[in-house]
């Protein structure tokens, strides 16, 4: 197995035997070490967002994060969004494709850049639970 996939299966099983859940605005989990592709200045939401739903698949409130490692290239905004579950394997897997609140990230890089950034992100659970994000951006 590639280390990616190990990290995205490991990322999945944990998903579901919590209760939060790594989503994207699309309803899919976004790959582990996948890249968001943006243009120069201009706002973009990154794929990956966080939401949490009890076991009856009514949403739980929407997870807090702290900008751990901020962008060189750029700026990042916490946004709130509706984003569809994606919890796959385990208890949770019935509230796949449920819609609910999630915390999205909204990268503009400097105007006049090209070329890759990344920021690093710590998201906090209501029931306590920290998790941290990674997220790499090309920007044309």
């Amino acid at each position: 197995m590639s280390t990616s996939f190990e990290s995205a299966l490991g990322l999945l099983l944990l998903c579901g035997l919590l209760g939060g859940c790594v989503t994207s605005g699309d309803g899919r989990l976004s790959e582990a070490g996948g890249i968001d592709r943006v243009v120069a200045g201009e706002p973009a939401v990154m794929r990956q967002t966080y939401m949490t739903m009890d076991l009856r698949c009514r949403p739980v409130k929407r997870p807090t994060a702290t900008l751990t490692q901020p962008p060189r290239h750029g700026t990042v905004r916490m946004l709130p969004r509706r984003g569809a579950a994606t919890y796959g394997p385990g208890p949770y897997r019935h509230c796949d494709g449920k819609v609910g609140p999630s915390l999205a990230f909204e990268y503009t890089s400097a105007p006049d850049y090209r070329g890759h950034d990344a920021f690093a992100v710590r998201v906090r659970y209501a029931d306590g639970e920290l998790r941290h994000g990674h997220f790499e951006v090309e920007i044309r």
